[in-house]
This record gives C-alpha cells, structure tokens and sequence, in this order.
C-alpha cells in the first residue's frame, strides 16, 4: 500500500474523528465551567439560548457551506481526471456530491424553519 494512501485513510479514519471527540470535549468543558461560575454569582442564564432565526441561520450557513464543500470537492475531482486521466479521480467525483446533498437538505430544512416563523408571528 502507498505511504500517501495509508496516511490519507488514517487522517481520515482515525484522527478527524478523534480530533472532533476531543474538540467536542473541550467545548462542552468550557461550557459547563462557564455555566457552574454563573450559579456560583447568582446569575442565571438560560440552558437553550439560541433563538429559532438564529437556529434558522446557522442551518442556513451550514447548508450552504456543505453545498459549496461537496460542489468545490466533485469539481476538483473532475479536473483532476480531465489532468491526470484517472478513472478513480470520478469515483471521488461521485463522493463529492454526498455533502452537496447534506448541504441541499439542510437548505431544504431552513426553508421548512423559516415557514415555521412566519405561521408563528
């Protein structure tokens, strides 16, 4: 197996993945100490502060982000085959289009959030 295949597949498979756990960790760390301060001074904040538009925006945001991430990566992905003539460069082309149709679902749920906050008001 190639050195740069194996450390792809190990970034990919192994560190991401744990790099996010203890990201994920940190924050909710960060999080509670923030919240057991506040009790200490009497102050009280509420646990789920996020309003719906601003829950609204970020599933815009993040749809967005995944469209453009999925379109960017099936792009390249198809120059590289129009470069290199590598079959295996469509095969990757393909697996582009996965976060485009995360992200088209997510802007497709923000529609729906924004519905939701127009019968609302």
């Amino acid at each position: 197996m190639d050195s740069v295949a194996f450390t792809f597949i190990l970034g990919v498979c192994v560190i991401v993945p744990v790099a996010g756990f203890v990201t994920a960790y940190f924050f909710r760390r960060l999080s509670s100490r923030e919240r057991l301060e506040a009790i200490e001074k009497g102050v009280s904040i509420p646990y789920n502060s996020v309003t719906p538009r601003q829950r609204a925006a970020r599933v815009r945001r993040c749809g967005i982000v995944m469209v453009a991430l999925g379109i960017g990566l099936a792009l390249s992905m198809v120059v590289a085959w129009l470069v290199e003539g590598d079959k295996g460069a469509l095969i990757g082309a393909a697996f582009g289009f996965i976060p485009a149709l995360i992200g088209a679902g997510l802007l497709i749920d923000y529609r729906l959030l924004r519905k939701e906050l127009a019968e609302e008001q």
